[in-house]
C-alpha cells in the first residue's frame, strides 16, 4: 500500500495534491503541522481515500510549534471528525500521551517512532515495547549511516510479518531507498511515496508513481527474487526502468533496485543471501572480481565484472558490455578490417576494444590526461594509443566514444571535433544520457551512419536478464521503456 503525504502548505495546495494523489495513492496522510491554518473537515471531506492525519512536533521532525496538548488535541478532533488513523509519537510526553491513548480507540491508531540520526543495533526492544502499548499499527522508521540498516529493518519487517503485527518500517536517507521499495515485499503495512519531487515529507522519499508503476510494490509476489545495480553512484543509472519494465513484461515477480556502495566487500558479505543477481558498475566492476566464485572467460579476458549471477551455491562473473556493444555494431556494419579509433581508455573502451579485436578490428586507442593508463589499455590490446587531440588526424572507418564527454548534465560538450567527422564514418557513442549526444548530432549532420548508446545498454541489459532468468529479454520493450526513445 502506498501512502501519499499531503503537504500544503496552503489550503488551496492541499486540495490540489488531494485531487492528484487519487492516482497513485492507496491512502494519503494529512501532515497538519505543514498546512498553514488547516480546516480539518473540509480536507477529511476532499479525500476519497482512506486518511491518516498527522500533526508532528519538531522533535519528530515535523514543524508544529505549540505546546503538546495543543498538537495532540488535533489528533482527537481528527477522530472525532472521522479520520480513519491518526499517528502519534511515543516521543510524546508521558502526561499527555497516556490520556490519550487510553481514551481512543486502538483500532485507528498508530504509534511511532522516529530516529533522524541513525539506526540501532537491535530494534527488537523498541518493537516489544511498542507493542504492549495500545494501537493496531506500530511504525518505526530511522536514519539508514549504513546500507546494513536495511537487512535490520527486514528482519524486523519478518518477525512481524509471522506475529501478525502491522509494522510500518522504513529507512530514510539515500542508503534507506530500499527499504521504501521493498517493506512491502517484506509484510510492511505501506510505505510512503512522495506526490512530485520536491514534496517529500521526510528524507529519501521518491515519488509514489515510481513505486507504483515501476517498482510495482502492490503487486502480489509469491517466490520474489531480488537483483540490482552496485555501484557508487548508482543515481544516474536506468538499470531499474529496464529490468523491471522487463520482469513486468515477462510477468514475473522478481524485482530491481538500487545499491549504493561505497564498501564492496563488507556489501557482498552482507547482501550474498539477500541478492541473485547483479548488475556492476563503476567503480566495481574490477573489484568485484575476487569476491566471485567463478569468472567467465570473456570477462576474466576483458578484467573486468559487469554481471553477476548465482549458479547454485556459486557466484559467477560476466562481462555483457563487451557483447552488448559488438551487437550493435555488427547491426551497422561489419568490424573485420576496419579502422576503429576507441576515445577512452576506461573500462568501457577496454571491454568493446577486446571485442572489437576479436572482430578482426583495426583499433587504435587515446588517452587525455593518463597516458600511463592509455598506454596500459594498448599493451593490453595490442594496438595503437594516440593522444586525444591526435584523434582527428587518424584514417578512420568506426568512431567509437568510450569518454563522458557529452553525457549529462555536460551536454553542449563532445569528444571529436565536428570538422573531422567524415561522411560514411560509423560513430558510436557508449554515453546514453542524453539519447542523441551532440557527438552523435554533428555525425548525423555530417552524413555518418549512428549508433546511440542506448543500444549498447538495453543489449548489455538484455544478456544479463537472461543469464539471470534464463528467458528470453523483451528487448523491444527494455528498448522502448528507456527515456527520449520512441514507442513503437
Amino acid at each position: 500500500m502506498i501512502c501519499v503525504p499531503i503537504v500544503g502548505p496552503s489550503m488551496p495546495k492541499a486540495r490540489e495534491q488531494i485531487t492528484s494523489a487519487v492516482d497513485v495513492a492507496d491512502i494519503l496522510e494529512f501532515r497538519l503541522d505543514l498546512i498553514e491554518t488547516y480546516e480539518l473537515n473540509s480536507l477529511l471531506d476532499a479525500s476519497p481515500l482512506p486518511v491518516i492525519v498527522t500533526n508532528r512536533s519538531k522533535l519528530d521532525g515535523g514543524q508544529f510549534k505549540g505546546a503538546e496538548e495543543e498538537r495532540v488535541q488535533a489528533l482527537r478532533d481528527a477522530l472525532n471528525a472521522g479520520a480513519d488513523y491518526v499517528d502519534i509519537e511515543v516521543s510524546t510526553p508521558r502526561e499527555v500521551l497516556q490520556p490519550f491513548l487510553e481514551e481512543s480507540d486502538p483500532t485507528h491508531i498508530i504509534l511511532s517512532y522516529h530516529d533522524f540520526s541513525h539506526t540501532p543495533e537491535d530494534f527488537n526492544p523498541l518493537y516489544e515495547t511498542m507493542c504492549e502499548m495500545p494501537g493496531e499499527i506500530i511504525k518505526i522508521v530511522t536514519y539508514a549511516r549504513d546500507l546494513n540498516d536495511n537487512l535490520k529493518m527486514f528482519k524486523l519487517l519478518e518477525r512481524a510479518k509471522l506475529e501478525k503485527q502491522k509494522l510500518i518500517g522504513l529507512c530514510m536517507g539515500d542508503l534507506g531507498e530500499i527499504s521504501r521499495i521493498l517493506s512491502p515485499l517484506f509484510g510492511g503495512f505501506l510505505t510512503f511515496g512522495s506526490l512530485q519531487t520536491g514534496q517529500e515529507s521526510a528524507p529519501g522519499q521518491m515519488p509514489a508513481a515510481t513505486l507504483k508503476d515501476i517498482y510495482r510494490v502492490n503487486d502480489e509476489r509469491a517466490d520474489f527474487k531480488i537483483y540490482g545495480v552496485v555501484g557508487s553512484p548508482v543515481s544516474k543509472s536506468l538499470g531499474y526502468l529496464v529490468h523491471n519494465r522487463a520482469f513486468h513484461e515477462k510477468a514475473s515477480p522478481h524485482i530491481y533496485v538500487s545499491f549504493l556502495v561505497d564498501n564492496l566487500e563488507k556489501f557482498f558479505n552482507s547482501f550474498k543471501g539477500f541478492f541473485s543477481g547483479l548488475s556492476v558498475t563503476m567503480p566495481a566492476k574490477e573489484h568485484i572480481i575476487p569476491l566471485l566464485s567463478k569468472i567467465d572467460a570473456t570477462a576474466k579476458k576483458i578484467g573486468a565484472v559487469n554481471t553477476v549471477v548465482r549458479e547454485g551455491t556459486d557466484w559467477v562473473g560476466y562481462n555483457t558490455d563487451c557483447s552488448g556493444a559488438i551487437k550493435a555494431l555488427e547491426a551497422c556494419t561489419s568490424l573485420q578490417g576496419k579502422k576503429v579509433l576507441i576515445l577512452g581508455s576506461g573500462g568501457t573502451a577496454k571491454a568493446i576494444g577486446y571485442g572489437v579485436k576479436e572482430k578482426g578490428g583495426i583499433l587504435t586507442v587515446t588517452y587525455n590526461k593518463n597516458k600511463e593508463r592509455g598506454e596500459s589499455l594498448a599493451k593490453e590490446l595490442c594496438c595503437e594509443l594516440v593522444h586525444s587531440r591526435e584523434a582527428g588526424t587518424q584514417s578512420i572507418d568506426i568512431l567509437i566514444n568510450c569518454s563522458p564527454v557529452g553525457m549529462s548534465p555536460n551536454i553542449n560538450e563532445t569528444p571529436f571535433l565536428a570538422r573531422d567527422l567524415k561522411k560514411d564514418m560509423v560513430v558510436f557513442d557508449s554515453v546514453y544520457n542524453p539519447i542523441e549526444t551532440k557527438l552523435l548530432r554533428e555525425a548525423k549532420t555530417t552524413g555518418c551512419k549512428v549508433i546511440p548508446g542506448v543500444e549498447l545498454f538495453v543489449n548489455q541489459a538484455a544478456q544479463q536478464f537472461e543469464l539471470w532468468t534464463g528467458q528470453t529479454a523483451p528487448i523491444e520493450i527494455m528498448r522502448q521503456v528507456m527515456p527520449g526513445c520512441k514507442k513503437q
